[in-house]
Formats: structure tokens, sequence, C-alpha cells
């Protein structure tokens, strides 16, 4: 049976099950809405479009517009795949591997602290600190730390 684009709760309905199924099965599925999900918390653009490969073959699978798949998609990562700020502070050094690959280290630094309850930043940046100590580009990152130090 085709769905068509304007029965949405029929496109909503498969587009999870799909993707509940998907992320049961998968561990590449898993490990990327765990990225997506990082991504959309900090503030970061959404890491796909339409044009995505994998939008597209769920498109082509459901037999929907990429369109409402795109958008199914990013509501079930708002819903479902979101950090709070205690789990990014335990896991900062998964965060900043994926961060970096999508802004620079300033874009990952504001959003970090964007995202951040003022209560909670100092816990952040002890964490990002630390995280950031073990990795090759750390002065870049200090650079930018230093200036909270002031």
């Amino acid at each position: 049976m085709t769905v068509a684009t304007t029965d949405s709760r029929e496109a909503h309905l498969k587009v999870w099950s799909l993707i509940e199924s998907g992320l049961e099965s998968n561990s590449s599925w898993r490990q990327m809405f765990f990225d997506f999900g990082l991504l959309a918390t900090v503030g970061f653009d959404q890491p796909f479009d339409e044009h995505d490969v994998k939008v597209g073959e769920l498109a082509e699978q459901l037999d929907l517009s990429a369109e409402v798949v795109v958008s199914e998609l990013r509501y079930f990562i708002r819903q479902n795949c979101l950090w709070t700020t205690d789990e990014l502070v335990v896991g900062m050094d998964t965060a900043l591997k994926v961060l970096v690959q999508h802004g620079s280290p300033e874009e990952v630094v504001d959003c970090l602290l964007d995202f951040s309850p003022y209560a909670k930043r100092p816990g952040v940046l002890q964490a990002l600190r630390l995280a950031v100590a073990k990795r090759d580009d750390a002065e870049v990152f200090q650079l930018i730390l230093s200036e909270f130090d002031r």
C-alpha cells in the first residue's frame, strides 16, 4: 500500500516503526542516531537533509517523500535522542570526537557552553578541558578555553 504524503499519521507510524526496528537490529544506526542526537542537543545544524543517502533509502523503502522522512527523523531525534548536561559531562571524550567532525573548535566550545545551563557550565568546562588535553589538537582548544579563565 502506498501512503499518501498527506496522510501524516500513517507516514509518522511507518517511519518511526522502521527507525525503531533499525535501531534494535543495527549498531551503525544506533551510532548514527547517537551522533545526530548529540549534534541536535548542542544546537548544531542538522547533519542530514533530503539529499542524505540514508534518507533516500528510507524514503524509497516507505514510498514517502524525502521531506516527510527528514521531518520524522528530526522529530524522532528530538523526542528520543537528546542528551542531558550530565550525560554530556560524563561522555565528553566521545562528544568531542563527534562534534569536531561537524564544526570548528570555536563552534564546538560555543555550542557546548550555550547549551549548558549556567549552573552546570563549570562542570562542562572542566570535562571539556580534560577531554581536550587528550587530543592532538589540544593547543587550539586551549587557546579558546583560556578566554574563560579571565
